[in-house]
């Protein structure tokens, strides 16, 4: 999995803070007032249980020799050539 994306998951599991920075100009464009303020985002329960899932999803695949990958692989693609040949009949069946 992409580390951006792993990393981001488990950021909103436990939760984070930001800074907001509101800025006002003058017309002479002069600032003029400048607020500074954090928000705070609190864990999320289902971000958790994603990083959770995807931690022992990537664990359980490494464990996983050379040969149960291949065929977990050849598993997924044959799913997904079904399901693509069940919605080809579906759209050509409503069509008149």
């Amino acid at each position: 999995m992409n580390d951006e994306i792993e990393s981001a998951i488990l950021r909103r599991a436990v939760g984070y803070d930001i800074r907001e920075i509101t800025e006002e100009y003058s017309g002479e464009n002069e600032l003029v007032k400048r607020k500074i303020s954090t928000k705070h985002f609190p864990p999320d329960l289902a971000a958790a249980k994603a990083y959770v899932e995807l931690k022992s999803r990537t664990a359980e695949l490494t464990a996983m020799s050379d040969e149960e990958l291949q065929k977990y692989k050849e598993s997924l693609l044959a799913s997904l050539l079904s399901k693509a040949k069940g919605e080809e009949n579906e759209n050509n069946s409503s069509e008149p």
